[in-house]
């Protein structure tokens, strides 16, 4: 227990010291966060990379352990266990991190990490076993133990929870503190479940990395003054579902398997109805928006309040999970059924699972004219770069608009012109916002997707705008 108590104290102290010269260093670099449409609150120059400190800390509290004879770390670290494997397979994740950090890069590139990354855990021995998944064991299953059939399901298995973990984890990451602390609510759970259950090598993983995210969270929480970054949040999405794969390899029932992901039900949650919702729709699935479960719930409450609200759905998601994953099949069988609940209650709740305009159902009603809409901003965007001034640009917007039943303009932001009425959303690059796209004469609120739609609008004239700009200046 010693030890355990050490890596917290140790990881922590760590990041706390490393974060402030990342910082420095991510300025120096050019790492800010990037300036996109789909943000509620003006560009701050906040850099990113953070997730190095975090990666850092945890990674030299285990090597510090291991050169101070520590008996249970050099146990953790043993040739006999997959931990070594882990560890050094997560060095990709975060290298692809923090190379979109620093240069900004297309999902195909770090999708493609992420797969390979996950093929190789596979390859290696770390996977989901199938049979644990239905409660049967292997001379037990019948058809279904059949070697090729086994394996390719393992494979398949194993590639989506971790691809999809990261990628949760990812898209959670979105308000000050709230992917860290959702990381830290989530290694709690499994350092306590470890420790009671008497799986200590896992206990150490957890607790060093838990340290390390807890001594970054002093940097990121509201105001944040550094933030995790690709390479944070993939980095610790990837830890979190692979030490889960490890965590359940002595698991006796199928429903001990699901206890990991109850403890991340808050970013799978989000990521479901997320992509649930794009799929709907007919919107790309890679096209970022502004409608997560933390941002319904900013728009409530404010940042800090949403926060930590969803720290407290965290917080039950932890319990059930503990519940699970420290109780008997009947208490197992409970905090699963009481999970479904409070998914589905949460759901309810935000007004994805019911009839309104943010519902998933009214997404799909509107499938058709959400399509025809995404195709005419493409083709907007397309023409107004051969646009030579603002007003055959905003010309341009004109067909748009008429599909919307809105008017839209632009507005540069050395107009001083105020239109109190309008709907704005910002045009820039960098840390600069160059205009805004003003949405007037809207006779109906608009939906989720329009929004969105018109977000990806804005970051689409940017380029363009940033040039006829730069041309009147000159």
């Amino acid at each position: 227990m010693r030890a355990l108590s050490l890596s917290v104290v140790l990881s922590a102290l760590l990041a706390l010291i490393l974060t402030p010269l990342l910082r420095r260093l991510a300025l120096r670099l050019g790492a800010l966060d990037p300036f996109s449409a789909r943000k509620l609150a003006l560009p701050r120059p906040i850099p990113r990379l953070g997730g190095l400190s975090v990666a850092a800390a945890f990674y030299l509290t285990l090597a510090l352990l291991w050169l101070a004879g520590s008996v249970l770390t050099r146990a953790t670290l043993a040739a006999e266990t997959p931990v070594l494997t882990i560890l050094l397979a997560g060095l990709p994740i975060l290298a692809i991190g923090a190379l979109d950090d620093l240069r900004g890069l297309q999902a195909p590139p770090k999708l493609s990490v992420e797969i390979a990354v996950s093929l190789g855990l596979w390859w290696a021995g770390l996977r989901v076993e199938p049979t644990l998944l239905w409660g049967l064991q292997a001379g037990e299953a019948g058809w279904l133990a059949s070697p090729l059939f086994q394996q390719g399901l393992s494979c398949l298995l194993t590639l989506a929870w971790l691809v999809g973990v990261m990628n949760a984890t990812n898209l959670i990451d979105g308000l000050d503190g709230l992917a860290s602390g959702v990381a830290l609510f989530a290694l709690s759970t499994t350092a306590v479940a470890a420790v009671v259950r008497g799986d200590l090598l896992l206990a150490l993983i957890a607790c060093a990395l838990a340290g390390a995210v807890g001594g970054f969270l002093y940097y990121n929480r509201q105001p944040a003054s550094i933030f995790l970054g690709d390479a944070g949040s993939l980095f610790l999405g990837y830890l979190l579902a692979a030490t889960a794969i490890w965590s359940v390899r002595k698991a006796a029932t199928a429903v001990l398997l699901v206890g990991p992901a109850v403890a991340l039900g808050l970013p799978l949650l989000d990521t479901s109805l997320t992509i649930s919702r794009r799929l709907l729709s007919g919107r790309p699935l890679m096209q970022g928006d502004g409608d997560h479960v933390h941002h319904r719930l900013r728009g409530r409450f404010g940042t800090r309040r949403a926060v930590f609200l969803l720290y407290a759905v965290c917080a039950v998601f932890s319990g059930l999970a503990l519940l699970m994953l420290l109780g008997g099949r009947t208490h197992s069988r409970l905090g699963l059924g009481l999970s479904v609940v409070f998914a589905g209650g949460l759901g309810y709740g935000l007004g994805y699972l019911r009839g309104g305009p943010r519902g998933l159902w009214q997404a799909l009603r509107r499938r058709a004219k959400t399509q025809a809409l995404l195709s005419a901003i493409s083709g907007a965007s397309q023409r107004a770069a051969a646009a030579q001034d603002l007003a055959a640009l905003a010309a341009e917007l004109a067909p748009v608009g008429t599909r919307l039943g809105l008017a839209l303009s632009l507005q540069p932001t050395t107009d001083a012109t105020t239109q109190p009425d309008a709907e704005r959303y910002p045009i820039g690059q960098g840390q600069e916002v160059l205009a805004h796209l003003l949405v007037t004469d809207r006779q109906t609120p608009p939906t989720p997707d329009e929004q969105a739609l018109l977000q990806l609008l804005s970051d689409l004239l940017a380029p363009t705008v940033s040039r006829l700009l730069t041309a009147r200046k000159a």
